[in-house]
């Protein structure tokens, strides 16, 4: 953990304000959610993510995907990558990168080819398609397939249900 050197008092009702440069640094945004822990000493608060809490089923999910057809997976959230399978591939835990916040900001299918590739490890990629995961109306993360040739509609289809199936978890 990082000490900031900011203070905050509890008011009456128990509250705290979390610092506008820290909310902006961590990108938290009106509304989100955050997880507490507590230990004997602290309290600690992260931001909750649904997609995150399904990390176990979203790497065994993105490792058969990758077995079975061949191509490369990432999913991710709206801030980190949660699980990814396949050559060269983004890590697990790193930040989403600007440009796929852009894509997933139109909330649709996108097939992206050629330069317009997105940075998700691209090693011998061809052809990406991002498809958003939405629950509710609200944006969730995406789930991305990678592939070392033309995109052709089985894979759209597979990235739609790969995301279609954590949609029908979140809306539970």
């Amino acid at each position: 953990m990082k000490a900031t050197g900011i203070l905050r008092r509890i008011d009456e009702l128990g509250r705290v304000v979390i610092p506008k440069e820290i909310r902006k640094s961590m990108k938290m945004r009106e509304g989100e959610e955050l997880e507490i822990f507590t230990t004997d000493q602290e309290v600690v608060l992260k931001k909750y993510s649904e997609l995150s809490s399904m990390e176990e089923f979203a790497r065994s999910l993105a490792a058969v995907i990758c077995k079975v057809t061949g191509k490369s997976v990432v999913i991710a959230d709206t801030d980190k990558v949660v699980a990814s399978s396949g050559k060269g591939v983004i890590a697990e835990g790193e930040p989403v990168p600007e440009c796929l916040r852009k894509v997933l900001s139109e909330r649709r299918r996108t097939v992206l080819e050629g330069k317009n590739l997105l940075p998700l490890g691209t090693e011998g990629v061809r052809a990406q398609i991002v498809q958003p995961i939405l629950a509710a109306g609200d944006l969730f993360g995406s789930f991305v397939l990678q592939s070392d040739e033309p995109p052709v509609k089985a894979d759209e289809q597979m990235a739609a249900t790969g995301a279609s199936f954590f949609e029908s978890q979140i809306n539970r």
